[in-house]
């Protein structure tokens, strides 16, 4: 089985009903309770996660569970054990699902409006001193970076960037590795135990003819780190 996989899913329209056979109930019962947005994201995440998982460990995806924590972070209960990570941009899905730990996290558009209030309440000192410092026509693009790597790393914790905003200068614990990403004209982060420099992501096109271009390259850190996490 591969450390790891990276898989591309759409957001923009919900997954054929062929596919829905693949959820279960409770899977269907919670996907109405959803707005029409959320609603796409969750039922298309879940069965590109079912289907992933399934292939990896030969299982009907029938009888992939699936739990979510109370942090949000999800629980694959299959032997061996897998751990996933989800992330919705505007234009697609991604996940990533290996044998360990995993983080996930990608942006596909510019840095929204209300970025610089979000340094000042996310961001630690260290964060922030760095990214002043950056030239300032870069400086948007420089926060989405630092965002998808600060957020990665704390779905690789258990939590989200809402959910933690403790500097993440120094670890509490070993520092995984991060990897910053060029998909699909945004950028992305994963943070994990495993992540090889051959990884390239795969499609699942859920909905019609859905075929994205999937132009990939890992991503040159912008400039020496802000954070002590280690960067390959």
């Amino acid at each position: 089985m591969s450390a790891l996989q990276l898989v591309v899913f759409p957001v923009h329209a919900q997954a054929d009903a062929a596919w829905h056979t693949v959820l279960d109930a409770q899977q269907m019962r919670h996907a109405a309770t959803l707005g029409e947005r959320q609603r796409v994201r969750y039922l298309n995440a879940r069965i590109a996660l079912r289907l992933t998982v399934a292939g990896l460990v030969q299982y009907d995806p029938q009888r992939v569970v699936i739990e979510q924590q109370a942090s949000g972070q999800l629980r694959i209960c299959t032997h061996p054990r897998l751990f996933a990570s989800v992330t919705y941009a505007q234009r697609l899905g991604l996940l990533a699902v290996g044998s360990s730990r995993v983080g996930l996290d990608y942006e596909d558009g510019a840095a929204p409006v209300f970025w610089r209030s979000a340094v000042r309440r996310y961001f630690c000192e260290s964060e922030r001193r760095w990214l002043q410092s950056r030239d300032e026509g870069t400086r948007e693009a420089d926060f989405v970076w630092l965002w998808t790597r600060r957020e990665s790393l704390l779905k690789y914790r258990g939590s989200g960037i809402r959910g933690d905003t403790r500097c993440l200068c120094r670890p509490e614990d070993a520092a995984p590795s991060q990897r910053s990403f060029n998909l699909a004209g945004g950028v992305g982060t994963l943070t994990g135990e495993v992540l090889t420099a051959d990884l390239l992501p795969s499609r699942l096109a859920l909905c019609g003819e859905w075929s994205p271009e999937l132009d990939f390259s890992w991503h040159q850190a912008p400039g020496r780190m802000p954070c002590c996490v280690r960067s390959e």
